[in-house]
Order: structure tokens, then sequence, then C-alpha cells
């Protein structure tokens, strides 16, 4: 069985991933950007994914909440992973040694205080790991707290991240839809099949008249024309009588409905 994710090692979803399941269960295949993770589990049968879907401080991932609406995909697990952040230098630098930074996008904005109060210039990378091949005697990477070391780097500063609580959930994704009988969680896709007021509250209103708590609500454009939105709602529920009837009433109501996946949470944050 394959798990494919975002590498190369040392990425926060390959720390995600390892503690979902061992390398030694599952062939490990490391992809460079989340659209080749998606392409690649959308099309093998015998595979899963391990893929961002929300930080804390950044929000959603929206290449990975527009492949759920786009690709064979669907979800049958989360992951919750604190998210620690270093900078990685050279033998025996400081950080006053250090005038540009390398890493992706996201880890950019989710340190870009303490890169502004040490006046750092920037520039980005397809992983936090590749970042490590960008350090000479005055550049520094920003890569997970921990995986520098590995490839010979050592951390100058620890959690340089900008607000401690810094989390991110992954999803455990596959091409086939799977559906946990006692799950704590599903997550559908809900689109208007035109626009009308009121379109959220009517959405929103139904899962509140059968007292069904929503933990996730992100909407995405159509891509069809500008105003026009897919709703992602997840629920602390399993598909069960209520829910099944919240699906129906919203039928009615001219929404398209898309289960996602039911599902169970690991909590990884006190394992990161």
């Amino acid at each position: 069985m394959k798990l494919y994710y975002l590498g190369p090692k040392g990425t926060f979803s390959y720390l995600a991933a390892k503690q979902y399941k061992s390398e030694d269960a599952y062939d490990f295949i490391p992809k460079s950007n989340l659209y080749e993770v998606v392409q690649a589990v959308s099309h093998d049968d015998e595979s899963i994914a391990v893929v961002p879907i929300e930080n804390s401080i950044e929000g959603t991932i929206n290449i990975v909440a527009d492949a759920l609406t786009q690709q064979n995909i669907y979800a049958q697990g989360e992951l919750h992973l604190d998210i620690q952040f270093a900078l990685y230098g050279p033998d025996d630098a400081t950080v006053n040694d250090i005038n540009k930074v390398y890493s992706i996008a996201p880890a950019i904005s989710q340190t870009s205080q303490y890169i502004q109060n040490h006046g750092f210039d920037y520039d980005y990378v397809e992983s936090t790991i590749s970042s490590l091949d960008k350090i000479s005697d005055q550049t520094g990477a920003i890569a997970p707290l921990g995986s520098g070391e590995p490839y010979g780097y050592k951390a100058i500063a620890h959690n340089i991240q900008d607000f401690p609580h810094n989390t991110t959930r992954f999803l455990v994704v596959s091409n086939q839809p799977q559906h946990i009988k006692d799950a704590s969680d599903s997550m559908v896709l809900i689109t208007p099949k035109y626009d009308k007021p009121g379109l959220l509250a009517s959405i929103l209103n139904t899962f509140a008249l059968f007292n069904i708590n929503l933990s996730w609500i992100e909407s995405r454009p159509l891509k069809t024309q500008l105003g026009m939105y897919h709703f992602f709602v997840q629920a602390d529920s399993p598909i069960n009588d209520e829910l099944n009837k919240v699906i129906k009433i919203l039928n009615t109501l001219d929404f398209e409905v898309t289960v996602i996946g039911s599902f169970n949470k690991m909590d990884l944050s006190d394992k990161s």
C-alpha cells in the first residue's frame, strides 16, 4: 500500500504521515508539490495520501480544498499536528550572521513577525526541506524544528513561529469513499443550483434544526461565475438518520450535497 505526501522527508506532511502509519507498513512516496500528491492518489486505487487542509494561522489550504471538489478523492481520516519552526544555518552561525531566509510560502507567512523583526530578506522554495539546500554563509532556512539535523544542519533559533499555538489539520484521503459507522466527523460539500438570498443561512439553519454542531465551514468559488460558491461543512456527527435528514432537506432547497467522508480524528499534537 502506498502513502503519498508532500516531500521530501522532514516536512510537516512527512511527520504527520509517519505518525499516522509506519514506513514499515506503507510505501512512503514523496511528491514535490500538493498538486502532484492529489493527482497521484486520485489515480491509484492502492494508495492513500496525507495532505494539509487547514492551518490555525493561515486558514484553509486552497489547493487541497479545490481538489476535494474537482478530483476523485475522499476523506477517510483527520490528523492534527503542532507546527514548530526553526531557523537553520551553517556551522557556527548565529542569527546575526543571517540576512536572507528561504522556505515555502506558508512557512514564511507563519514566521513573518520573526523575519521582519530581524530584517531578513526572503524567497520561496517548493518545500521546507529544500530550503536547506539554500543555506550559505549569510543565508538561512526556515524548516520544521528537528528536520535539519538529519541533513547535517543545526538550528540557530527555535520556535520562531509567530503564534505559539500553531496547528495544522491534515486529511487522510484516497480515491475510494469510506464511511465509518461510529465516526466522530462527517464532511460534506454543498453546492447551490442557483444564487438566491439566504443561501448560507438556510444551510446553517438546517443543521441547527437537528442540533448538529459544525466544526468547519468554508466557501470556495464554483469557478463558473463571480459570486457562486461551494460550501464545505464538517459536522460533529457520523452519517446517521439526523444527518441524512439534513441532506434530504438541503436537496429540496435546491442544493446538491456530496459526502466527502465520515471519519475519526487522530490528535498528533502531543507526539510531534
